[in-house]
């Protein structure tokens, strides 16, 4: 029999008081024996009570605030860059373009929006104004705006078409304003300026509904004007403004840089911070990468990087292929951070087709790898569960339950923390995902996968360092019927609200050594994988390297140069023209 604490809650009520009942009945029986004149006992009430719930664990700080667990529930942003840069070829303006030159004669916000809402973004993200000064909404305090500009003779309002569309269609609205303004007479003057810059994002927050993100950085070329920026004045405006937006910059105070324009986090990246030690515009990049796990705020990372080499569209650029987006996707959603892609619309004012062609396949990649969880069918036991074995509301079969407000919580008082699976039979898996509650802070620091070999012996797969709002890991393709996940150290008791087991066909490499990367596609896959038998349809136009480690996988393929394929597992069918 399981030994217990004296301090749970349960000893008493099992053990100390199981006498009570009986000595009660004894003293009702002698009473009613001296009282001739009853013809019947009264009831005895029912005095003590074992069915209550266990309450759930107290929470370890810091916490996310709503507006902050909102934003790490969309997982995903789409930031646009857009702007006169967009028709001088450049990135960083002069703030001296003649604003007429801003004429994007096809302009559809709403096909931006859509484009984002298909591939799975939450948030659109606009360069309102960047470092040249462009307004690409009419503001009262400059006339270097879309007032000057061609398009539409100067009635236009771009940010306001934008936030049409993003109402519509459902997914949140953010805003970038440059705090560096090259245009701006009175940028240098600290007073002046400050009192420009909040009126203008006065505009921004009053204007156009509900904002979720307010965007702004410490960039600024060498040799610029010296300029304080009163960012504690400009963070009460924006919440009391909209009390429900983020705000991003190096340092928070609501979400921060990861510290690269990569997209890619630390293996280890923590929730935790302490934005007395970073500056904006002065952040120790290591540090934004791997978070604090002493840190006593709570400002959680946001990985940026763009889909093009450069931050707006330039005629002569490509776009990352889709693989490249998953491998970041894993590095960023996968290592507790959100993911910004930029993807700037053309000249136009449309986002460009080979562009959308790359989203619409990154959706399709990560939908293939998601949507089968291997765990959900698999028979699951844990070492503990909080409140013992009557408790459900903790019970290890939470974790097969999207979302992170249920969970399983492990016995108090234990070291002894794992979840352990069935599959019945034995499969083959190469992704891991966990998840923490985290409106009950980030708890774990270690764990690990094991595997049931052949030989009757666990083996250790992967181990990892954080998980907060969610953890992926790949390596390399393993069987078995039997796995456990193990938590080896923890800031208190570990919650998990959420597992996967998944097999990527696309993804070549073993996460623990940080060197994990995506197939060796060159330029654009279409790749459609159905159901748990996958099937494979693809062109490639340059050299490929492709690994299918798993059984009944069929691949079709178009190649028109070297090819060079290794199937590692059987039951593949190939059909390729080369």
């Amino acid at each position: 029999m399981k030994e217990r604490n004296a301090r749970d809650p349960t000893f008493l009520n099992s053990k100390a008081r199981e006498p009570i009942p009986q000595l009660i009945g004894f003293v009702v029986l002698l009473f009613s024996s001296l009282i001739a004149t009853t013809k019947a006992t009264a009831p005895v009430p029912f005095l003590f009570s074992s069915s209550s719930p266990k309450p759930a664990p107290l929470p370890i700080l810091p916490l996310p605030s709503a507006a902050q667990l909102s934003w790490q529930l969309g997982e995903m942003a789409l930031f646009l860059h857009f702007g006169t840069n967009t028709f001088t070829d450049s990135e960083w303006g002069t703030g001296h373009a003649d604003p007429s030159i801003f004429n994007p004669t096809k302009l559809d916000a709403r096909q931006w929006v859509q484009v984002a809402k298909s591939a799975g973004f939450s948030r659109v993200i606009l360069t309102t104004k960047h470092h040249d000064g462009f307004c690409l909404w009419p503001s009262a305090y400059t006339d270097y705006s879309v007032r000057s500009a061609s398009w539409k003779n100067g009635a236009g309002n771009v940010l306001a078409d934008l936030a049409d569309a993003a109402r519509e269609a459902g997914i949140g609205l953010g805003v970038y304003l440059s705090p560096w303004d090259r245009h701006e007479a009175c940028y240098g003057r600290t007073n002046e300026y400050n009192e420009f810059y909040m009126a203008q994002m006065s505009e921004l927050l009053t204007g156009y509904g509900e904002i979720k993100e307010v965007w702004l950085d410490g960039a600024k070329g060498e040799g610029e004007k010296d300029m304080e920026y009163f960012f504690d004045s400009w963070f009460a405006l924006i919440h009391q403004l909209q009390p429900g937006a983020v705000i991003f910059s190096d340092a928070g105070p609501d979400t921060r840089w990861i510290g690269d324009e990569a997209g890619v986090a630390g293996s280890t990246c923590w929730s935790l911070f302490n934005r007395s030690s970073a500056k904006i515009g002065d952040t120790d990049p290591q540090y934004s990468r791997g978070g604090d796990p002493y840190g006593h705020d709570w400002v959680p990372a946001e990985c940026d990087v763009s889909i093009r080499p450069g931050w707006f569209w330039h005629t002569s650029e490509r776009p990352k292929s889709a693989l490249t987006l998953l491998d970041i996707y894993y590095k960023s959603v996968g290592r507790n951070c959100l993911f910004l892609l930029n993807v700037p619309p053309n000249s136009s004012g449309l986002i460009s087709d080979e562009d959308i062609q790359v989203l619409e396949e990154f959706a399709k990649i990560r939908q293939t790898i998601f949507s089968h969880n291997l765990a959900k069918n698999a028979v699951l036991t844990a070492s503990s569960k909080r409140g013992g074995i009557d408790e459900s509301q903790f019970d290890p079969l939470h974790v097969l339950e999207e979302g992170i407000f249920t969970y399983w919580a492990p016995e108090e008082y234990q070291s002894d923390w794992s979840i352990n699976l069935d599959f019945g039979v034995s499969l083959s898996f190469n992704v891991l995902q966990v998840q923490e509650p985290i409106h009950k802070g980030q708890r774990i620091i270690e764990f690990h996968l094991d595997i049931h070999t052949e030989d009757g012996e666990w083996k250790t797969v992967i181990s990892g360092t954080t998980v907060g709002y969610q953890r992926l890991l790949r390596f390399v393709t393993v069987k078995s019927q039997y796995l456990r996940i193990v938590i080896d150290k923890s800031r208190a008791d570990p919650l998990i609200s959420y597992l996967g087991i998944y097999l990527d066909p696309f993804s070549i490499g073993n996460d623990a050594s940080g060197t994990s990367s995506p197939s060796n596609f060159n330029s654009t896959e279409v790749i459609r994988l159905t159901s748990s038998n996958h099937s494979l349809n693809a062109n490639f136009n340059s050299t490929e390297v492709i690994r299918l480690t798993s059984s009944n996988h069929s691949l079709s393929a178009n190649f028109n140069s070297t090819e060079v394929i290794r199937l590692t597992s059987s039951n593949h069918s190939l059909s390729a023209k080369m």
